[in-house]
């Protein structure tokens, strides 16, 4: 209502201001104001409805395609705290894997540093048990040369005895 009011002031003030000098008794402007009037009315009467109607369906044209852009930005929104959620699990199972692979790694070298003990220690054992061996072979080699040299020396004369004496002198 207050537009119309404006329009009508803004239509009639050229009237009022280039009529300063004529009055209004010999001018038509009260015919013509309300012909503007009825026009007015008339152009209200047919013309409302589908102006407002044009209005109603702009309105509400916007109103369904911000309701889609907000869809669309809800379900952006879920995507992006579902894909952030994903990215935290996937964090968590990287940090998971990577604790897992660091005891596996630190049980498998416990289970190689005890293979290892074992092997050195076998090794030992060997290298003990070989040089034993060796040794036993060296005093034989030893002892069965000196007998081969005794036997063959014919100034040495011995008996039984002295040699059994002289094997376990030297096996011991």
């Amino acid at each position: 209502m207050r537009k119309i009011f404006a329009y009508v002031i803004l239509i009639a003030s050229p009237s009022f201001l280039l009529a300063a000098s004529v009055s209004i008794q010999d001018s038509d402007f009260i015919q013509r104001v309300i012909n503007f009037v009825i026009f007015a009315a008339i152009l209200w009467y047919f013309a409302f409805d589908s102006i407002k109607g044009i209005f109603v369906n702009r309105r509400n044209a916007i109103a369904a395609r911000l309701q889609e852009v907000q869809d669309t930005l809800h379900k952006a929104k879920q995507e992006k705290e579902l894909a952030q959620k994903r990215l935290e699990e996937s964090k968590e199972r990287a940090k998971e894997i990577v604790n897992a692979a660091k005891q596996e790694a630190y049980l498998v070298e416990q289970k190689y540093n005890e293979q290892i003990k074992k092997d050195i220690e076998m090794f030992k054992y060997a290298l003990e048990a070989n040089m034993e061996l060796e040794k036993r072979r060296a005093i034989q080699e030893s002892v069965s040369a000196l007998l081969n040299e005794l036997m063959q020396d014919s100034q040495v004369q011995l008996n039984k005895d002295d040699y059994v004496n002289i094997i376990t002198k030297r096996i011991s």
